[in-house]
């Protein structure tokens, strides 16, 4: 059914009475769709059941009192278990056509005890049953729609639209409005109606109060976010004017170490290929490796620089099909957004940036280019569909405070770099996915050796672009994190609606988690163009877990208090979303504003030198093993290179040869074992409760995991045993040989999940019996440890399918056979002073 503008109650009751039943079903989709106010959605569904009765459809009908009898209020139950007895036995009788009506509630008997107090939830009294239970007798079609009749005359005339109760502005769930219903939503429905018809078939005596069996599609009753709504300034003051000389100093930062780590790692696959090359028979080194990289790189970067825009344009394009967005087709999707860039641009002196449109459900913005006038400022089609004008017009805002801050310039070369490797992996993994079909056609007697050798060739080219992408993007995180809060903040003073750009956040980050369940997996435009994204995808996920019970303020209240944040924010790509709508929330406060959110003041800084001392000495609690075990090596590697150099020192004052080596020993090579034997025990030492048994009185079966992301205080060493079961989302074949997309899809949302073989990361690219990518898109049971960090993943232990196939983890023997040659090579350093 086509939605319509401006739903409304009255509308569509109106539309009931007529009879015009397609309209008074637009009317109440919509009002189900987008009213706030959990009484009035009742009764629209209610006002759904006698339309789609009028209109014969009885499977959709019965689907919505299905659905009905799970209401919190008894009287819905009572109410939705009545008619739909009634409405099975007609469906199993048809009616004859002559005697159809025009509606049709079923009334409920008896008179209430008190008609005008208001229940829960905010439901038009109806009349109060009978305490005595009564058996449903079976109508024909015409005295049921004549008992709808009467109900729903006294169902919309009860209450008026306008009283909503304050109660439900604090509701929060984890769907994204949109202006229109769904395809998901219409599949749903759909999907329900089939069900419904299914455990329909024989009832045409229903016992009461009938307990329909779950079903796992989603609907229009299923909970919904629930959105303030909260106003904006109509007239406001500007902020305090920033100094960028902080901005200024991480951008150099990063660009140095960019360009350090690209030299590095272009002049170390050259020497390796020379060495290579060298030990082949026939095949001579390549003289032109031997020489420093740097000068071609300052001119192949200043080349990619120059050609950045219309480059990122191509790819664009040829990967996700870039279309061209013009400003009037803008102004017909968002006025405010459209009218709000031509006044700022008019301001600022600087030209309109061109426009583009990917045709991707993902809400995503990303804004690239090398000045001003070369531009570009590119959403998707999910961005405007599910986002309202004045939250659109937010987010183009802070696209174009990329471009007058000038950030835009180096991250659209970083950007453009890490495409290389990036589009390497993908498109090779993608050959080699249609090689065993071309091997099969071409050379069928060499299969059967053949195939496996080259799959394993081009999965390890594969997995080795794919962590050069990673490698390369490292240097380009802080400077991504750090450009997020300028460019809210002046985001917020162009448009004066900082409860605006809040939701369009949270719209983003649950579009994205949809989209990776409708996809099935990350898809590339969200893990490559990840910098250039307003929201992370990585930090989306935990957001898909939002419900009534789980506000975003409960998931958001780590980002803002947790005393470890910032050491955990590290590898993210994105500033803590909850330390975002926090200052977004303290802008709405001066400006004397109703906040969207309520969270907590964000954790200040620690300004005491004492504690910082004991924040550091305190680190290991908080970081992942490896990186507490790495700082602990670094600390206890320093410190002991120090005694023993000192221990040398008073052996040489003494003459005690047998100690002076200490002393005299190459500084660099007895530093590094002394970290590397600091790094195994450290790992050893935290091992055992970094990863504690498994056991049946231990593990916590199907937690829910909104209530795990809600915990403020849990670090990734508080590892808690689990085991959940859901769908196993992800990327297939040779594009996730290093499981690098493994997402978990349960009942009460989105887990990222990680698994490492006994030879860590190298050992994933090897052979395997069962890789995790080959159980994509199936039913798994997940046994592993659950870790909280900036984005809530799992340690797989296990991962077995209903046929009992198992993929098996060894991250425990990993980092003990890490920690083992660390200890080792250590040692032999300091046999070889």
């Amino acid at each position: 059914m086509a939605s319509i503008p401006n739903p409304s109650l009255d509308a569509g009751q109106q539309a009931l009475n007529q009879g015009d039943y397609s309209v008074a079903i637009a009317h109440f989709e919509g009002v189900c769709e987008l009213e706030l106010d959990e009484s009035l959605v009742t009764r629209a569904a209610m006002g759904l059941v006698t339309a789609y009765q009028g209109m014969g459809d009885g499977k959709r009908a019965i689907a919505i009192c299905q659905r009905l009898t799970q209401h919190p209020d008894s009287q819905v139950r009572e109410w939705a278990t009545s008619n739909l007895t009634d409405l099975t036995g007609v469906n199993s009788v048809p009616p004859s056509p002559s005697t159809s009506n025009s509606t049709g509630f079923v009334p409920l008997d008896g008179t209430s005890s008190n008609p005008s107090a208001p229940d829960s939830t905010g439901f038009v009294p109806l009349e109060q049953t009978s305490s005595k239970p009564k058996t449903p007798s079976r109508g024909t079609a015409s005295n049921i729609k004549q008992r709808l009749t009467s109900s729903t005359n006294r169902l919309f005339s009860g209450q008026p639209q306008g009283n909503r109760p304050n109660a439900t502005q604090n509701e929060r769930t984890g769907n994204v409005p949109t202006k229109g219903k769904t395809d998901t939503q219409k599949q749903g429905l759909a999907a329900q109606a089939k069900d419904s018809q299914s455990t329909t078939e024989n009832t045409s005596r229903l016992p009461a109060p009938y307990s329909p069996p779950p079903t796992p599609h989603p609907s229009i009753y299923t909970p919904r976010p629930r959105w303030r709504n909260s106003g904006r300034a109509q007239n406001w003051s500007p902020f305090k004017k920033l100094k960028f000389i902080r901005l200024w100093l991480v951008e150099i930062v990063s660009a140095i170490a960019s360009f350090w780590l690209l030299h590095f790692v272009v002049q170390f696959a050259m020497l390796t290929i020379n060495k290579i090359l060298v030990q082949l028979p026939f095949l001579n080194p390549i003289q032109l490796f031997y020489r420093d990289p740097r000068p071609v790189l300052l001119v192949v970067l200043a080349i990619l620089l120059i050609l950045s825009p219309w480059l990122i344009d191509r790819l664009l394009k040829r990967f996700h099909r870039l279309d061209a967005l013009p400003l009037t087709q803008l102004a017909a999707q968002s006025p405010e957004a459209a009218k709000m860039m031509q006044r700022f641009c008019r301001q600022r002196r600087i030209p309109v940036p061109k426009l583009g449109i990917l045709p991707t459900e993902a809400p995503v913005a990303l804004t690239y280019g090398n000045l001003p006038r070369t531009a570009r400022i590119i959403v998707s089609e999910g961005l405007l569909s599910q986002l309202a004008d004045d939250e659109i017009a937010a987010i183009y805002a802070g696209q174009l405070a990329h471009i007058v801050h000038w950030d835009f310039v180096l991250m659209s070369l970083g950007v453009l770099v890490i495409q290389i490797p990036y589009i390497i992996y993908w498109q090779v993994a993608q050959w080699g996915e249609q090689l065993p079909n071309l091997i099969e056609r071409k050379l069928s007697s060499y299969r059967g050796f053949l195939t496996p050798i080259l799959l394993g060739i081009i999965g390890a080219i594969a997995s080795l672009s794919y962590g050069i992408y990673w490698l390369l993007r490292l240097p380009m995180l802080w400077f991504s994190r750090a450009r997020v809060y300028y460019s809210d903040r002046l985001a917020v003073e162009i448009t004066g609606n900082p409860n605006g750009l809040t939701r369009a956040l949270l719209k983003i980050a649950l579009g994205i988690t949809e989209d990776i369940q409708i996809l099935g997996k990350t898809s590339s435009l969200l893990e490559s163009f990840d910098l250039l994204l307003p929201v992370g995808y990585q930090q989306s996920i935990p957001f898909s877990s939002c419900s009534p019970q789980t506000p975003f303020e409960a998931v958001l209240k780590w980002d803002c208090t947790n005393q470890y944040r910032d050491w955990l924010i590290i590898n993210a790509s994105h500033p803590l979303l909850g330390e975002r709508l926090a200052l977004l929330s303290r802008y709405a406060q001066f400006w004397k504003l109703d906040t969207e959110l309520d969270l907590p003041a964000i954790a200040p800084p620690i300004r005491s030198n004492s504690a910082r001392l004991s924040k550091l000495l305190n680190i290991y609690k908080a970081l992942p093993l490896l990186q507490s075990a790495l700082l602990f090596g670094l600390i206890v590697g320093m410190v002991l290179r120090g005694l023993l150099w000192l221990i040398g020192q008073i052996g040489d004052s003494l003459n005690i040869w047998q100690i002076i080596w200490m002393h005299n020993a190459n500084n660099n090579s007895f530093l590094t074992a002394c970290v590397l034997i600091g790094f195994s025990l450290g790992i050893f030492v935290w091992i055992n409760s970094y990863f504690p048994d498994i056991k049946p009185s231990t593990v916590r079966t199907e937690p829910n995991l909104g209530d795990m992301f809600g915990n403020p205080t849990t670090v990734p060493p508080d590892s808690q045993p689990v085991q959940l079961t859901g769908k196993l989302l992800g990327r297939q074949g040779l594009l996730n040989w290093l499981a690098q997309d493994l997402i978990l899809q349960t009942s009460a949302g989105l887990v990222k999940l990680h698994f490492w073989s006994y030879l860590g990361p190298l050992g994933n690219v090897l052979p395997q019996p069962t890789r995790p990518s080959h159980l994509v898109n199936q039913q798994v049971t997940v046994t592993g440890w659950f870790r909280r960090s900036v984005t809530p993943w799992i340690d797989i232990e296990t991962l077995r399918t209903q046929a009992s196939t198992i993929s098996q983890a060894n991250y425990p023997i990993w980092i003990t056979i890490l920690a083992f040659i660390a200890a080792a090579w250590g040692a032999y350093l300091i046999w070889q002073v």
